[in-house]
């Protein structure tokens, strides 16, 4: 008799991040005979997909009625173990008490440094939630460091998150002549778009025929077209709103990040698969994507200088191949490897009965 499948459950508040990063890893999962089922507030293209009421991005006064649901769901499919992502559903699912063991997934836990005055809220919920929590998959160092500090069970970490469709980010040659930087994200106090400004304004002072595309919208998008404006920099910074990033990528010399902390950039992760360097501060998340290069946090100077040595020196073209490591099948089978840690199980079978060799 062949094994059960490893019955998983996988759940975010919003249908939207499951469609974002999780198809492929599913598929992956499946084919190595795992049987994943998925569930979230708002709709979702995944199979085998159910809607839960009460589930938001936001905490709501729904929070009895979203606990029902996900018990509901999670015993009619008879779960092995649940995943859960993003932050309210996080804490929804492991505020259930499900009898599967629950593992968080953690895109990012939400402070740079535990000694920043507002983080006090979620690190107390958290270490709270901790209690409930049987595994915990990581994708930076710091948060590995976090829980693994406060007793988290289990803890793995992805070192390249969900990583990339590398379909839709083929390599490209660093085009030749100008230093061509691109900006990717939220215009938003987090991600710091107005110090990209502030960095393009020393390369230009010192002398760098340097230009920048700045792609994404958000509240700060009119605040940045206004200081582009007052520093006379229409000539040098385009800041025009959403884009396609990956031939905005393949046109560009390097990404220029920003960004007060992350859980890992994504764009910094698509900017290594079509190979480009990114540029940014030493903060949480950033520091440990792949192809980057660091100054001291909030230091214009430095970064400016660090951009501008690096491209008079060509570093910026010589630019090692990561591709492999950033598969979705690499971040897939990690997934796999943490829920079976989780489980105390071995590896199971693929679909035609064979079983990995790792």
């Amino acid at each position: 008799m062949p094994d059960r499948p490893v019955r998983v459950g996988l759940v975010t508040s919003v249908g939207r991040t499951l469609d974002a990063f999780f198809p492929a890893i599913v598929e992956r999962l499946e084919e190595r005979g795992f049987a994943v089922s998925s569930a979230s507030g708002t709709q979702s293209r995944l199979p085998a997909w159910t809607p839960l009421a009460g589930f938001s991005q936001r905490p709501s006064w729904s929070v009895p009625t979203a606990i029902r649901a996900v018990r509901a769901w999670s015993r009619e499919l008879d779960h092995d173990v649940v995943i859960t992502n993003t932050a309210t559903a996080s804490a929804l699912v492991r505020a259930a008490r499900l009898r599967a063991p629950v593992i968080y997934f953690c895109h990012g836990l939400h402070w740079g440094r535990d000694t920043e005055p507002g983080a006090l809220p979620w690190r107390v919920v958290e270490t709270a939630l901790l209690r409930r929590t049987a595994g915990v998959i990581t994708i930076n160092r710091d948060d590995q460091a976090w829980f693994e500090r406060h007793g988290g069970p289990r803890v793995h970490r992805l070192p390249y998150g969900v990583g990339v469709p590398l379909e839709d980010y083929p390599q490209a040659d660093v085009p030749d002549g100008s230093l061509d930087l691109l900006w990717v994200g939220d215009f938003t106090p987090r991600k710091r778009p107005l110090l990209a400004v502030a960095v393009i304004r020393r390369l230009v002072d010192r002398g760098c025929d340097v230009r920048l595309r700045m792609l994404g919208d958000g509240p700060l998008h009119t605040a940045v077209l206004r200081e582009i404006a007052a520093q006379g920099l229409d000539r040098v910074i385009r800041a025009d709103g959403r884009g396609r990033v990956a031939p905005a990528l393949a046109s560009a010399t390097a990404l220029l990040h920003t960004a007060e902390w992350e859980g890992l950039p994504r764009v910094a992760l698509e900017a290594a698969a079509v190979g480009r360097w990114s540029y940014g501060f030493d903060v949480k998340g950033l520091r440990d994507a792949p192809l980057v290069r660091v100054a001291p946090d909030g230091d214009v100077d430095s970064l400016a200088r660090l951009i501008q040595d690096d491209d008079a020196r060509g570093a910026l073209r010589e630019v090692p191949d990561v591709r492999t490591s950033l598969s979705v099948t690499a971040a897939a089978d990690g997934i796999g490897a943490a829920i079976l840690d989780t489980l105390g199980r071995s590896q199971p079978a693929h679909r035609d009965g064979s079983r990995p060799t790792e």
